[in-house]
Parts: C-alpha cells; structure tokens; sequence
C-alpha cells in the first residue's frame, strides 16, 4: 500500500493487547484500499502480547507509534491525527472491521455535504445485529431522566428518552448529536477550527465532548447508515468493568462534560440527582439479591452503592484544572 502525499485518508487505530482483533481489523483496512487513497497509523499503547510485532512484519506500510505505557484513548488518537496527512482523518479502534464500501461511502458523503464536519458509519455486532451508536447530548435533564428512570419508561419518547436515544432510526442517514467514535470520519479542519480531543477525558466522553464542541462550532454531525463497520463492542474494556476498575473513572468524566457544558455548579448538582436516584436502585437491588441471589443483582447492588455514597460526597472537587474549556 503506497501512500501518496495527501491521501484521501489517514486511518488512525489505538491499540492496546489485541493482537488478533487488530490484525483482522488491518486485514479490512488493506482490503478497502481500492475505495480511497489511505495511510494507516497505529498507535500501540504499550502492548505486551506482540501486536507491534505483528504490524511490523505483516503489514510493513504501516506506520507504528509505540507509547511504552497506556496512554488511554485521547492522546493517542491526538498524537496519530498530527501525524496524519490526509484529507479526512478516521479514528477506528482496533476491536472494528471495515465492510465493503465503508470508507468509500463516508468520503463520498463528506465530500458531497461541507458543511459536515465529522460522520460515523453504521456500527454492528459480527452476527450482522445492529449496535445503538447514536446518543443525544447529555444534559441535567436527561440525568434527571435517567435517575428517575423516565428515559426507560418513556424510551420512545424524544422529550424524556433523548439521552440513550432508544428510538432512533438506524435505517436512514441523519443529522445527529453524537455517533460513537469506535469508527469517526473527521473533516480535517475541525483540529483547526475546534482542536482536538480535550486530553482530561481518559476513556470515556472524550469523543461526545468533541461533538459537543464539533456542534457548537456550527458544524454538522452526521450518521451514515450505508456505510457498514463491525465491532467487537466492548472487548479492550469488558474486564475493567466486570472488576469495576473504571467506576470513578467514569464518572469523573461525566462530571467533567458537565462542568464544561455548564459550570462548575452543575458538578454538585449532579452529584444529587445521582445520590437521590441510587438511593432507590440500592433498595430495589438489595431486595432482589435477598429474593433471589446471583452474581448479577450482586454487581447490580455494588454498583448502586458504589454510586450513591459518590453522589452524597457531592463537595468533592473534581482532579481537573479549572480551565471551562480546552480544545
């Protein structure tokens, strides 16, 4: 795969320990390079299961960046898209694999709508089942949905289901606030008018607070729905969280999106409605764990817990710089 001096696009793959997820993942990328001109870099996050090995020897045209530690997501992906060349430059995580016709039909999307500044592709499970990928801004009103489950009981309804988005249409292309940047088609001068990944986010809200700010700048968010990507959801995270190892990693950069929406105020403010609202699934879980234990309502109860003594400690500053924003 040569790569000529502006391709159409620079692909850009974080990877961390995912040796044959990786490696399929490249295999579809290589694949699709009759449908545009492409650089591919990979970033690795300090990987001990021999996937730089692996691209070096199976795939030579490709550049590698080799962090000797996880960086998480956002400085990765930063450092890969100032040294990319491309027009348009596509985040994809390692655990994606390109269909056919995907990448030509993002470009050729944006190519045709300038006013569009970043689009995502439809995302699917590998048996062919669709992935929700398309969420609504978050707000204080779609937390107070969410805590009083409103969002659930309403899932259909645009006023009180905006948050998850439950009844999106993924049949049809359409303007959205967020899609997920597991595959993330970025016009190029969106690192000049909006910057780049905001680096506080380790590994959660990074990619909604750069639609945030994407939007806010006056450009389009768009989702593709005949460009066609598979993800193995969740497969670089699934352990941390079955052991509850991103619990206050989480939530930190949800209440950092907050404070950057609205203020330092808002913070608290959550924290309130999140302890008002764990307070009744702590109940609710602890009953079914006594009615009928598993290790799921156990999690369940954990988690309910875990969250309403962070949301009563609602003093407790946030490990950021004061800054409201940064590109």
């Amino acid at each position: 795969m040569n790569v000529p001096l502006q391709p159409d696009v620079s692909v850009i793959i974080v990877n961390l320990n995912t040796r044959a997820l990786l490696d399929a993942c490249l295999e579809s990328v290589c694949k699709a390079v009759a449908e545009a001109t492409m650089e591919v870099i990979v970033i690795d996050n300090g990987s001990t299961d021999g996937s730089v090995e692996l691209v070096r020897e199976q795939y030579p045209n490709v550049h590698v960046q080799v962090n000797q530690m996880n960086e998480g997501f956002a400085q990765p992906n930063n450092d890969g898209m100032h040294l990319a060349k491309g027009r348009y430059l596509f985040l994809l995580n390692s655990d994606a694999e390109l269909r056919p016709g995907a990448i030509r039909r993002l470009v050729q999307f944006m190519d045709e709508r300038p006013e569009v500044g970043a689009c995502g592709p439809r995302l699917v499970y590998p048996d062919g089942r669709q992935q929700r990928s398309v969420r609504g801004f978050p707000s204080l009103w779609t937390h107070v949905c969410d805590m009083f489950l409103l969002d659930a009981v309403f899932s259909g309804s645009p006023l009180f289901g905006r948050g998850e988005m439950a009844y999106f249409d993924y049949s049809n292309t359409a303007a959205v606030d967020h899609t997920m940047a597991a595959a993330f088609l970025v016009r190029r001068e969106i690192l000049e008018t909006v910057g780049d990944l905001d680096e506080r986010f380790s590994i959660y809200y990074n990619d909604m607070d750069w639609c945030y700010r994407i939007v806010r700048q006056g450009w389009q968010i768009f989702y593709v729905h005949d460009a066609v990507v598979i993800h193995h959801l969740g497969s670089t995270v699934n352990e941390r969280n079955r052991n509850f190892g991103v619990f206050e990693e989480l939530y930190d950069n949800t209440m950092l999106f907050f404070q950057k929406r609205y203020g330092r105020w808002a913070v608290p403010v959550y924290k309130i409605l999140l302890a008002v609202g764990f307070s009744f699934r702590v109940v609710c879980w602890g009953i079914a764990y006594m009615l009928r234990p598993s290790d799921h309502t156990r999690e369940r109860v954990r988690y309910s817990w875990l969250s309403f003594k962070l949301g009563v400690r609602f003093w407790r500053p946030l490990p950021y710089g004061n800054e409201e924003t940064r590109k």
